[in-house]
């Protein structure tokens, strides 16, 4: 039996309704937004730490790297969302078929995040810039811990044919966590210097 998860654009849940188009519920799309939001705080992270006049330091030009590299990853997160949401599940069938595909797309993204994760701890941090960059790994890791909680949402649905909300939102608070922290790293940059 499959259980879809979708909510209507009214916010009434539709249970069941095989012509409806299944959706992620508010919280999870609201994961989107977050890894964005994260990315976005990432970017006022690197501004907030350019030296005024002088150009870029080594320190910044790494970390912009990085940013770039997570903003892929949240790139690759939304592709995998929009491809979810356009999906329709008919049978069984269609349902271990897209949360297989969301899976391996999560799975992707979550050794991604650890060669940022790696990147990220590589970098010659100066003293200035200690506890913003300590933020901003604390987060790297939180986002990285959300994806996992995601493989294990989609795992289960895959196993149960159903789809847990409770693991859901288990997944996006951890996101949520990960852009309070992007947050709290962007005014710690914005104190340093």
């Amino acid at each position: 039996m499959t259980q879809d998860i979708t909510i209507s654009t009214d916010n009434e849940a539709t249970v069941g309704n095989e012509n409806s188009k299944p959706r992620f519920s508010r919280t999870f799309l609201t994961i989107i937004s977050t890894l964005m939001f994260g990315m976005l705080i990432g970017s006022i992270f690197i501004a907030t730490s350019y030296e005024k006049g002088d150009g870029l330091s080594v320190y910044e030009r790494e970390a912009i790297a990085v940013i770039a590299m997570q903003n892929e990853i949240t790139d690759g997160w939304n592709e995998m969302v929009d491809t979810f949401n356009a999906s329709t599940i008919a049978s069984e069938a269609d349902h271990v078929v897209l949360y297989t595909l969301s899976q391996k797309s999560a799975r992707a993204l979550i050794s991604d995040s650890q060669a940022v994760i790696n990147r990220w701890s590589a970098i010659d941090v100066p003293e200035e810039h200690v506890v913003s960059h300590a933020l901003g790994l604390e987060a790297l890791r939180a986002t990285q811990d959300g994806l996992i909680l995601f493989d294990e949402f989609f795992q289960n649905a895959i196993d149960t044919l159903v789809a847990d909300q409770i693991r859901s939102d288990e997944a996006s608070s951890k996101l949520i966590y990960a852009r309070e922290l992007w947050a709290k790293a962007a005014a710690a940059a914005a104190n340093e210097g």
